[in-house]
């Protein structure tokens, strides 16, 4: 297959997260689950619904997990569960709703999970205020309300002989889902990718050099080196074949593939299915972490580990590093040298 270099495939390239008018909604005409949280979805035209205009202003992969958390806000506010939470009047929520909203999360999640779900609730009533539904002090008086503090252990990142293990599993099954699932595999840990980025390969995607076009979060479109993964992607590719559509595709029980793409709940199944076969526990996003873990250890600075994870902000890779204390504490020994009391050397 002749593959394109990656200046002319970026060039030429149409961004994927551009609005398309919405094709499906529920019979009286409020959108449902399903619509809102497919690619391309977009609010009511003339309809004031703060809540459905945040969820449709995200990207696709920040869409569903801002919905669930929204939804949790709602079940704190209201009491009982909600699950279309976009339909609830917010710019009825008072400043004492707002703070049981924060002791009942903060008493059922972690500080991360809480500031999400908090963020979403300021996000919402942001765009109560453009709705012209509050005025601005009304908004930024309900808005005013501090994150949870605190902190979680760092992500277990996956260590190269988790991963050998993990191919070995995709190995040993000889049907097409085992080529399939190595090639996952292989893109989460040799490239870095995001499980929304893999499901979004297309055949078309793949580059000359062993090099892949990646669109990130927000839009933003990247290259990624598939670099060890690449014998990997080319092993699936002679099983799936050359014609255009998504690269990662459905196989089912049979052996059968069917040419429509994966969701990112499909690959972070297919990783814990390999990952319990090889006698481990491992998520999609600890072969993320894995990746910038191995960079770091083999000397690369941060901001070259920034650019390869697609990360804006290079104080994130900080949440990636997955070096232990015991290799901390080999760096400072090895590094760091003062002479010996009297004059001779330690």
């Amino acid at each position: 297959m002749t593959r394109r270099s990656a200046t002319s495939r970026l060039a030429g390239r149409p961004r994927r997260n551009t609005v398309r008018p919405r094709s499906s909604a529920s019979a009286k005409g409020q959108p449902n689950e399903r619509s809102i949280l497919k690619k391309g979805a977009t609010s009511s035209p003339g309809k004031a619904n703060p809540a459905l205009n945040y969820l449709t202003s995200l990207a696709p992969s920040g869409r569903r997990s801002q919905a669930w958390a929204l939804a949790e806000v709602a079940r704190a506010w209201k009491r009982h569960p909600v699950r279309c939470a976009w339909r609830l009047a917010w710019q009825r929520i008072t400043v004492s709703d707002i703070t049981r909203v924060r002791q009942v999360l903060a008493a059922k999640f972690s500080p991360v999970t809480c500031n999400r779900a908090l963020t979403a609730l300021r996000r919402v009533l942001r765009e109560c205020w453009r709705a012209g539904q509050l005025s601005r002090e009304e908004m930024e008086r309900l808005a005013d309300f501090r994150g949870i503090r605190g902190t979680t252990l760092p992500g277990r990142a996956a260590r190269p002989q988790e991963v050998e293990g993990l191919l070995a599993a995709c190995e040993r099954d000889l049907s097409p889902a085992g080529a399939r699932d190595g090639a996952i595999v292989a893109l989460c840990f040799a490239a870095g990718l995001r499980r929304a980025e893999a499901v979004a390969l297309e055949v078309d995607d793949l580059l000359a050099e062993g090099e892949v076009a990646v669109a990130g979060k927000g839009g933003v479109l990247a290259i990624a080196t598939l670099g060890a993964g690449a014998a990997w992607v080319e092993r699936w590719l002679a099983v799936r074949g050359t014609a255009p559509g998504p690269l990662l595709v459905h196989v089912r029980a049979s052996g059968k593939m069917v040419l429509q793409g994966l969701c990112g709940a499909a690959v972070g199944a297919v990783i814990t299915k390999r990952a319990r076969q090889a006698g481990v526990r491992l998520t999609a996003h600890a072969l993320r972490r894995g990746f910038a873990t191995e960079l770091l250890r083999h000397g690369h600075d941060h901001l070259l580990v920034a650019r390869a994870l697609r990360h804006r902000d290079i104080q994130s890779v900080q949440r990636y590093d997955g070096r232990s204390d015991f290799e901390r504490a080999l760096a400072v020994r090895g590094s760091i040298t003062l002479p010996a009391p009297g004059g001779g050397r330690p």
